[in-house]
């Protein structure tokens, strides 16, 4: 009976060993269970983490390669603006360039014109000074011949061939050299002698300037006046100078050359005015006149 009861105690000891050895298994397979839905839980975890710094760095990449462009755009756009602003310096700088060599331009052209109309006013005023001087003298001629007696007809006195050469030629007066025997003997026997001088170039031009009335002589206000007489070739005291054209250069010249040049002058202004109308007096007293102004040519000819 009892090792009966002993082999009973044995296989429930056995049966009991058993079912705790079926919970241990049982309670291990639970723990690893449970462990390994972790593993996965953390595994699943980990790689959603690693899924979005993934986005989020290509997300960055695209923005740092937009930004990259708009910076390269920027940098063309500023290489743009430099350019442009390089060439519109230029083109402002040659604008200016142009400009004030226009200036210069328009400066120097009112310049010139400023001195030749100076030129020419001072040309207008001496020429108005010798026509008033002219009409001065023709009116003291007028009032001379108002109040004398006529000139007495006794021809012993007067060349009658001159008189004559001048009566032809009052009946169609001409300033021409050979258009008449009465200029054709003055310019022989009183003008050209008077305007023969050393520079024989010069004065040919001082006579042809005479004929075309361009000739304008003026004191010289220079204090230095010893100087090469462009007529005479000699030094000088030359107080005086001559223009022969509007564009010409100025010659000094001696008193002597002034006074001959100027005898012409008054001889060429008064054939003028007969020519024109202007003196109104008779035949004779022309003559008379005439002779006057050949004798002065004489006297300037001769430094008298």
């Amino acid at each position: 009976m009892m090792e009966q009861s002993s082999l009973s105690e044995v296989v429930f000891d056995h049966r009991n060993d058993l079912s705790d050895a079926k919970s241990v298994d049982s309670a291990f397979s639970i723990d690893s269970v449970g462990g390994t839905t972790q593993e996965v839980f953390e595994h699943d975890l980990s790689s959603i983490t690693a899924e979005k710094l993934f986005n989020e760095l290509q997300r960055v990449k695209e923005d740092l390669k937009s930004k990259d462009d708009e910076v390269r755009r920027a940098n063309e756009l500023r290489e743009n603006t430099d350019q442009e602003i390089q060439e519109l310096t230029a083109s402002l700088f040659e604008s200016a360039h142009a400009m004030v060599e226009q200036a210069k331009y328009a400066q120097a052209n009112a310049e010139q014109k400023l001195q030749v109309s100076n030129q020419t006013m001072d040309a207008l005023i001496l020429e108005n000074i010798q026509l008033k001087k002219s009409v001065t003298e023709l009116k003291q001629i007028l009032n001379s011949c108002r109040k004398s007696s006529p000139v007495s007809n006794n021809h012993n006195s007067i060349d009658n061939m001159l008189l004559r050469e001048f009566t032809c030629w009052d009946e169609k007066p001409s300033i021409e050299r050979d258009g008449s025997l009465f200029m054709y003997r003055v310019y022989n026997e009183d003008i050209l002698p008077c305007v023969t001088f050393p520079n024989a170039a010069l004065s040919t031009r001082v006579l042809e300037a005479i004929e075309r009335n361009d000739v304008v002589m003026e004191k010289c206000h220079s204090t230095e006046t010893m100087k090469m007489c462009s007529l005479m070739g000699e030094i000088c005291e030359c107080d005086y100078r001559v223009r022969l054209d509007e564009n010409n250069q100025w010659y000094p010249l001696s008193r002597l050359a002034r006074n001959r040049i100027a005898s012409i002058c008054d001889f060429f202004t008064f054939i003028r005015h007969v020519q024109s109308g202007l003196v109104k007096s008779d035949t004779l007293t022309r003559f008379n006149k005439i002779i006057e102004l050949r004798k002065q040519m004489t006297f300037a000819r001769l430094g008298l």
